[in-house]
């Protein structure tokens, strides 16, 4: 693709050049796919994400065998426990056996050297295993799985699973969003100070990231009616769609916490943009939602 257009940018006068065949050619190599296609993915998806919260509940209690991603002293986001390997595999070997051809992008295969910029136009699931991993070591029941379907680089279909508390989440585009089977909706709040914002900041953030997130939340502090930091920003996103609270804003978060969120809200009729007020780019590592664009 990126060949094509820097060849047409050094001919763009050479009379040899349709561009309207380049373009063909382009839409040519998108993956086709049908309705049937994103129905049959999410229903694997759901049962091996079910499985990946059995696995979560069975460890829930037991002592966590903490791993450092790094050497780095980014102590909170840079910790892992082997149940979150455990679900990523369980969740990439599952899928790769139905769907041969499906590509991944997870949390824990990128910590471990995978490339995050290898992102083509099949359908790439990203993944984060267990979203709030923290919560998971100290016990904590608010932690989840989150997958979120991109094909031709834009997302069609979230799952984000919150075993311990029974909460399931699922979105397809064009057909809603769901908790546990019922059809969400977002709040009707539209004045910020009415409104609840969900934030999250993380002791182990670089200095940026703690500016950029706390100067946001001492701005507000006074202006809105409350601020709530649940934890894993993927159930963050997922309680916006489900009109549990209005806001969520973040800076400094992965594409693997915000894939399936995403298309959660967008199909509970909330939006989701970047923080600047453009659109929103799952791999900007930042976003601002809310159940209105008043709001937002």
């Amino acid at each position: 693709f990126f060949y094509i257009l820097s060849f047409c940018q050094r001919h763009k006068d050479s009379s040899f050049i349709d561009q309207t065949q380049v373009f063909l050619w382009i839409r040519m190599n998108e993956y086709e796919y049908t309705d049937k296609d994103l129905k049959e993915f999410l229903d694997v998806g759901l049962k091996l994400v079910k499985e990946a919260g059995s696995i979560m509940k069975s460890a829930n209690r037991s002592p966590k065998n903490v791993i450092l991603k790094t050497d780095s002293k980014d102590y909170a986001s840079q910790v892992l426990t082997e149940t979150d390997q455990k679900v990523e595999k369980h969740l990439i070997a599952g899928l790769s056996k139905v769907f041969p051809d499906h590509e991944f992008i997870g949390e824990e295969s990128v910590s471990e050297g995978g490339d995050i910029t290898k992102f083509s136009n099949n359908p790439t699931w990203i993944i984060d295993p267990i979203d709030g991993t923290m919560n998971f070591i100290h016990n904590n029941p608010l932690v989840c799985t989150s997958m979120g379907l991109a094909i031709n680089r834009k997302i069609v279909l979230g799952v984000v699973n919150c075993p311990m508390i029974d909460q399931l989440f699922t979105a397809i585009t064009g057909k809603g969003a769901f908790l546990n089977g019922e059809k969400l909706s977002v709040s009707d709040c539209r004045s910020l100070e009415k409104a609840m914002v969900i934030c999250e900041v993380s002791c182990g953030e670089n200095e940026a990231k703690k500016e950029a997130n706390i100067g946001t939340m001492k701005n507000l502090l006074n202006n809105v009616q409350a601020i709530r930091c649940p934890g894993p920003a993927a159930l963050d996103m997922c309680w916006i769609g489900a009109g549990y609270a209005d806001s969520f804003f973040h800076f400094g978060i992965h594409c693997w916490d915000m894939a399936a969120g995403a298309i959660i809200i967008k199909e509970a009729g909330g939006v989701i943009m970047d923080p600047d007020g453009n659109d929103f780019d799952f791999m900007a590592k930042r976003c601002l939602c809310a159940s209105s664009r008043e709001l937002a």
